[in-house]
């Protein structure tokens, strides 16, 4: 990467190290079969795509058979929703307010299957309201779907103490795990959930394949009657990327921080971008044309997000700000990369109560191990410049 480029958009993707790369493109060279083939060339990639998948399941603490390789979270969602659509008669499924697209499309296809759909409500802060845990979570559910950390606002959700009552209540608990995962590896078996979905291009892997993580609970209910299929446990179709799945394992050893869980609290350790994303928030504390959006105390520790308000204390439409940063080689953006070309009013900011006027205008920052605080100081004196120009 060039070293004059700054960037500050990891929650839309992250760059391939060096190491990921030269991994997949072993790969490629010596592993290019197809691991369905039952020759000994199929054979032998078959064998090296599970040798990945136990590794994988070191990492985490998990089953071997945990572990279904997929296209990415978008890919694991649809799954995770088309196949309790076609397990179960038509019921209630429970979603946030602030979904990524990903969810909330699948959700409305099921919608249109009879389901109903309930939206749990956050609040101004982008925390589920848990004093309606009850409602939202109870036996008369099949699913409840949860962002872990929500991309925009970086806020991040009770997912252990959701985890617990759907368990009380056998009902199947989805994480989307997304945003996370480049913030530390954790035990898969210490997560009150039976599905979490990842995608590896969020955390230095290649773009086009992820991770669902499943359990035999969740897997029973996955699984696809069609003895044609074969792959992935019989739960998701199409031939293994072998080479891109390599990467995804590369990648996962190269994150060094960890997250571990102590009753319903979650723990970022050895977690270096927190201290970027503190040392930034000290500097536009207490300044008035700074708005920061999500929760300060429940957030992912790469991110952060804010309004930024110019000198009449009027929102700046975040393309704005975008584009004159762009023009300086540095790459932020306004929320998820999957919806921030739509020119609509962010649902998210709505939802935890901001007005009409400031629905354009989040900023969003969010950080790999890599970035520097001297980068922090050269985006913040161009931010004030921001404040006077727009």
């Amino acid at each position: 990467m060039n070293k004059k480029f700054i960037y500050f958009d990891h929650a839309s993707t992250s760059p391939l190290s060096k190491d990921v790369l030269d991994t997949i493109n072993y790969s490629f060279e010596n592993y290019w079969g197809n691991v369905s083939s039952t020759y000994k060339f199929g054979i032998d990639c078959a064998t090296e795509l599970e040798n990945i998948r136990k590794k994988i399941s070191i990492l985490f603490n998990s089953e071997p058979e945990d572990i279904i390789f997929t296209s990415g979270s978008s890919e694991s969602i649809s799954i995770v929703f088309n196949e309790i659509s076609d397990s179960f008669t038509p019921a209630s499924i429970t979603i946030s307010t602030i979904e990524h697209q990903a969810t909330n499309i699948v959700s409305n296809k099921l919608k249109k299957r009879g389901w109903n759909i309930k939206k749990w409500p956050v609040d101004n802060q982008g925390i589920l309201k848990t004093n309606l845990i009850n409602e939202y979570v109870n036996r008369n559910i099949k699913l409840v779907s949860i962002i872990w950390g929500q991309s925009e606002i970086g806020s991040l959700q009770p997912i252990q103490y959701i985890g617990e009552k759907c368990s009380n209540d056998n009902i199947l608990f989805h994480i989307d795990g997304t945003q996370v995962i480049s913030n530390g590896i954790f035990n898969w078996n210490n997560l009150n959930c039976d599905l979490l979905s990842l995608s590896a291009h969020k955390f230095g892997g290649p773009k086009g394949v992820g991770i669902l993580f499943t359990n035999k609970k969740s897997r029973k209910i996955l699984l696809n009657q069609d003895i044609s299929l074969t792959q992935e446990y019989s739960i998701r179709q199409g031939t293994q990327p072998l080479s891109l799945i390599s990467g995804l394992h590369k990648a996962l050893e190269n994150i060094s921080s960890r997250i571990y869980f102590e009753n319903y609290n979650v723990t970022f350790i050895e977690n270096k971008t927190i201290y970027l994303r503190n040392y930034f928030l000290k500097k536009i504390e207490n300044n008035k044309y700074f708005e920061i959006t999500g929760s300060i105390e429940y957030r992912l520790p790469n991110h952060i997000s804010f309004i930024l308000l110019n000198k009449n204390l009027i929102p700046i439409k975040a393309y704005k700000v975008i584009n004159y940063m762009s023009n300086h080689n540095i790459s932020i953006s306004s929320g998820s990369a999957c919806s921030s070309a739509s020119n609509k009013p962010s649902k998210t900011l709505e939802s935890i109560g901001f007005d009409k006027l400031k629905l354009f205008s989040n900023i969003r920052l969010s950080f790999n191990e890599d970035n520097t605080y001297e980068e922090l100081d050269k985006f913040y004196c161009l931010i004030l410049d921001c404040i006077n120009i727009f």
